[in-house]
């Protein structure tokens, strides 16, 4: 069963988000929230290239931005920590110092999951983009990854895209292990073009969920589109409150489809939050 969650906070507003989950996960699960705070140091101060007798100025800037970056962490994780004690949850803070990835990586292992906004903006004013925490965490981490988008959806249920290979497999696994489907209906998908085979691949999991006493339904789609598109056409036609899947069509790992498969841009469009293992 969840116990602990870590959430990573950057003052987005998909952390925000990701904030928001975590303290409903906490409250219905019973589980233990863990809010980090990175100050990215390395980002603030790394090199680049100034005019002669401009280095005390780029140091002075430095300074300057490292304290306004730890004053804003500091209210960061203060308003996170009253926000879990107004909606009764357990909760403690972390401050840490260095590469958001590694930190994010590193104290995970205290958890069983984390959650992360799809865009992370780690390195506060000095990026005008989302910087890649999300990328470099989904391939590193040892844990599951709960991925939120801007606004939590309202829905009810959990879509589980099932493809049948090592990773789909140890996702539904952990998933099921960690009672995240809260005693809901899973509904579970399979996307091939041939329909025997993907009601095979169906009930397999479904021998799973059954030996779990978990509810469930089957639903084999047989086509040649594009596994994403049909993923996000279910998502938006079932609504449900979490999309489950992991390297969904492929016998890869997850770290390694992340850059060029349907995982990709199931994140980067997905109106849900989405699990995922590996």
């Amino acid at each position: 069963m969840l116990r602990s969650l870590l959430v990573a906070l950057d003052g987005s507003p998909y952390s925000e988000a990701a904030s928001a989950l975590a303290r409903q996960w906490a409250k219905r699960f019973g589980a233990h929230l863990l809010g980090l705070g990175i100050l990215d140091q390395p980002s603030i101060e790394q090199g680049e290239a100034v005019p002669m007798g401009a280095y005390s100025f780029k140091k002075h800037r430095d300074e300057a931005r490292l304290a306004d970056a730890h004053r804003r962490l500091l209210d960061l994780l203060a308003e996170f920590r009253a926000r879990c004690a107004a909606d009764g949850v357990t909760a403690t803070v972390l401050e840490d110092v260095g590469d958001p990835i590694d930190r994010i990586v590193r104290e995970v292992q205290r958890c069983d999951a984390v959650i992360l906004g799809r865009e992370t903006h780690f390195h506060f004013d000095t990026q005008d983009r989302p910087d890649a925490t999300l990328a470099g965490v989904i391939s590193a981490c040892a844990r599951p990854v709960i991925v939120v988008p801007r606004q939590l959806p309202v829905g009810g249920g959990v879509l589980v895209a099932y493809s049948g290979g090592r990773e789909a497999a140890r996702t539904l696994q952990l998933f099921q292990l960690l009672g995240l489907a809260g005693g809901e209906e899973i509904d579970v998908m399979t996307i091939h073009r041939d329909r025997a085979e993907a009601l095979a691949v169906l009930n397999l999991a479904g021998a799973f969920l059954d030996a779990r006493g978990a509810p469930y339904r089957l639903h084999p789609i047989v086509t040649e589109r594009s596994p994403a598109d049909v993923v996000l056409e279910e998502v938006g036609r079932r609504a449900p409150r979490l999309l489950v899947m992991g390297a969904h069509g492929h016998h890869q790992p997850l770290r390694e489809l992340f850059a060029v498969s349907a995982t990709r841009a199931v994140l980067t469009a997905c109106p849900v939050p989405v699990f995922l293992g590996d």
